[in-house]
């Protein structure tokens, strides 16, 4: 569901929300969510779908069972993503994952995957979803996220005893992808 005006649109309007002039590339959708081991994945969540790339891997990927979160600010691009993907749980703030987990009666996420452009946000809120994010993955679980920048690498370190980085150079503009692990136990 790439729409590159959508997105365009959106950043010129509100740059610090979106993050990037583009939607994320094939090279970078792919970087993203083929280091997960989907089988073992019941509950995943995505926070910044944008206009749905990364959000329709995902969709492809997880176990037709499994439990599909998605978060996205935007009003535009959550009600579109919404008519192309029937199965997946829409909402709008990422700051409230602990909020619908309760609501379903859930008792965390075994992956979550972020587009959202951390760099940009407040030092405090940032730490406080990261902490949230690791707080609430099952064990196990896996964070990816990816970023324009190394800013986020020494605070995952310190969160995450597993953490993968690759950069794709495939992408406007280029990215570092994050792959961190919590323990199993």
């Amino acid at each position: 569901m790439s729409n590159p005006w959508l997105f365009l649109k959106r950043f010129v309007s509100c740059p610090l929300s979106v993050g990037s002039v583009m939607p994320s590339s094939r090279f970078l959708v792919r970087s993203m969510v083929t280091g997960i081991d989907w089988s073992r994945v019941e509950t995943v969540a995505e926070l910044g779908a944008g206009t749905g790339v990364i959000t329709g891997a995902i969709d492809q990927s997880r176990h037709p069972d499994s439990r599909f979160f998605s978060f996205e600010c935007d009003d535009n691009m959550r009600h579109a993503l919404k008519g192309h993907y029937p199965t997946v749980s829409f909402h709008e703030d990422a700051f409230a994952l602990r909020f619908i987990l309760q609501a379903q009666h859930l008792k965390g996420f075994d992956c979550v995957i972020s587009g959202l452009p951390l760099f940009n946000f407040p030092e405090q809120a940032r730490r406080s979803l990261l902490a949230e994010i690791h707080d609430l993955l099952n064990p196990g679980g896996v964070f990816v996220a990816f970023q324009y920048t190394r800013v986020l690498k020494p605070f995952l370190v310190s969160m995450y005893d597993e953490m993968e980085t690759c950069f794709v150079w495939a992408n406007l503009p280029p990215a570092f992808v994050y792959v961190c692990k919590k323990p199993a136990w």
